[in-house]
């Protein structure tokens, strides 16, 4: 069975089958072609070019690729696979600030672009309507786009959270990462796999960090592992998001207000078509969700509550980067 046939199995499984937990995936990563795919992937991104810690980079990679490949193959199916530290650098803003960066090894990416092949079509045929960040298909204008809809005058939808999340990328908790992970896998070995990468480290100049918390914002699997972890905050919304239109209306009725709710990776914007003290509640209520449930901060001096008519910025940093 080819590559694209497998993993529309899988997210065919994953979609039709929401409680089944997948076994047996690890075979996949190890798999030659699924490999030379992976390594084909690493290659056609922009970054190919930077080396990691070790010091090599795609084009030295690819002067013996299929010993690298086979190599790579050997420690994976044997399991003596380890993870290198992430090379940190810092990138400017443009605020004048800085966002670091995680520069894996090409062995590692090419690693990890087999993992996020395996994962990806299972958590993608469950993940939210309302997520729109490093999705495939989906991009950063779906998301404004989702969000002008919402706010027509007509809807009014006046009073809009600007939620934002302290270090989101920094403070995820892994293992509670892994128990959110075993929810839909319960293949040890390639879980073992991703843990390696989560505590691989990470070195700043010559000098190496632990990682216990946190997915280095550059790593290729990193992305997927947040949607993954801040999906939980995607069906808590539910309760709001996922009602029907008779629902809605009773809840006007009752002087109640419904919101709307959108996220781009650890952006998201909450629209309260109540009043203010609605809106402070429904924060208050984020919050205290993000805190016990994903032991994440909401940074309440950031997570501003704007009315419509004075704008806001959601996504405007994205838009720049």
């Amino acid at each position: 069975m080819n590559i694209g046939e497998m993993q529309r199995l899988l997210s065919q499984k994953a979609e039709g089958t929401p409680d089944h937990k997948f076994d047996d995936l690890f075979s996949l990563v190890w798999r030659k072609d699924w490999l030379r795919l992976a390594s084909d992937y690493v290659a056609q991104n922009v970054g190919s070019k930077t080396a990691g810690c070790d010091g090599i980079d795609m084009g030295e990679f690819e002067e013996d690729l299929e010993g690298n490949l086979g190599r790579l193959r050997s420690a994976i199916q044997s399991e003596t696979f380890v993870a290198c530290p992430v090379r940190r650098v810092y990138i400017p803003k443009p605020n004048g600030k800085v966002r670091p960066l995680g520069i894996p090894t090409i062995r590692d990416r090419v690693v990890q672009e087999a993992v996020r092949m395996v994962l990806e079509p299972i958590y993608e045929a469950r993940f939210s309507q309302y997520s729109f960040g490093f999705r495939p298909n989906r991009c950063t204008m779906d998301a404004i786009k989702c969000i002008t809809w919402t706010t027509q005058e007509n809807k009014k939808f006046f009073w809009i959270i600007e939620g934002d999340i302290a270090a989101y990328f920094d403070t995820i908790n892994h293992r509670k990462l892994m128990r959110l992970l075993r929810k839909r896998v319960s293949d040890e070995r390639l879980l073992n796999l991703i843990w390696k990468f989560l505590r691989a480290g990470v070195m700043e100049r010559k000098l190496f960090k632990d990682t216990t918390l946190g997915t280095p914002q550059g790593g290729i699997i990193s992305p997927l592992l947040a949607n993954v972890y801040l999906h939980e905050l995607d069906k808590y919304m539910e309760r709001y998001t996922a009602l029907s239109h008779k629902e809605k209306t009773e809840r006007r009725k009752n002087g109640r207000a419904n919101s709307v709710y959108v996220r781009y990776a650890d952006d998201f914007v909450i629209l309260c078509n109540g009043t203010k003290e609605e809106a402070k509640a429904m924060r208050h209520e984020v919050k205290n969700f993000l805190g016990s449930t994903l032991h994440l901060s909401l940074s309440m001096e950031k997570t501003k509550i704007t009315h419509l008519n004075d704008g806001f910025d959601f996504l405007a940093g994205v838009l720049q980067t």
